[in-house]
């Protein structure tokens, strides 16, 4: 296995997931009080779990977050950060539109998540270290969220592209 490449890789996504739990609990606060704030929070608590086995698997070939993972997640983190600036038909309030882009961001980066565990998952037969950690059942939860913030995506798109204001 070469350490060095999945240490890379590992790093990447982890950098990717800063982003998205920021991303999710941005989007959760603005939407606490509706049923997609409950699935938003429960999402950013399983991105965590998720970090914290990639942290894991990180450890186990015996790579570190160091000095260019740290910078690679404070990218994505200043990243998210920046775009909140961006206008989404409201300069002082949330908008319909700014949680479709939300969800349909998250989305995206679930299917980030979901290729990391597959390929975790076509290696760890072959690295002892890998094992007892099931892939498999991370790719099937990551898959979930997708499906669940896709639909959830196209109601809030409807709502605000056809139902709201004209």
């Amino acid at each position: 296995m070469n350490d060095r490449r999945l240490e890379i890789y590992l790093t990447d996504h982890l950098a990717l997931m800063v982003g998205e739990v920021e991303l999710a609990g941005r989007c959760w606060r603005s939407n606490q009080q509706t049923p997609l704030g409950k699935f938003l929070r429960q999402l950013e608590n399983e991105i965590k779990a998720q970090q914290s086995i990639a942290r894991d698997v990180l450890l186990r070939i015996g790579g570190t977050e160091g000095l260019e993972g740290r910078a690679k997640q404070s990218a994505a983190w200043i990243a998210e950060k920046l775009g909140r600036f961006k206008l989404n038909d409201s300069l002082l309030s949330y908008s319909p539109l700014s949680r479709v882009v939300e969800l349909e961001t998250l989305a995206a980066a679930s299917l980030e998540r979901i290729a990391l565990w597959d390929n975790l998952d076509a290696v760890a037969g072959r690295d002892s270290r890998l094992h007892g950690i099931n892939f498999v059942w991370f790719r099937e939860q990551t898959q979930r969220h997708l499906e669940e913030l896709n639909t959830r995506r196209r109601f809030a798109a409807a709502e605000a592209f056809v139902t709201g204001d004209e």
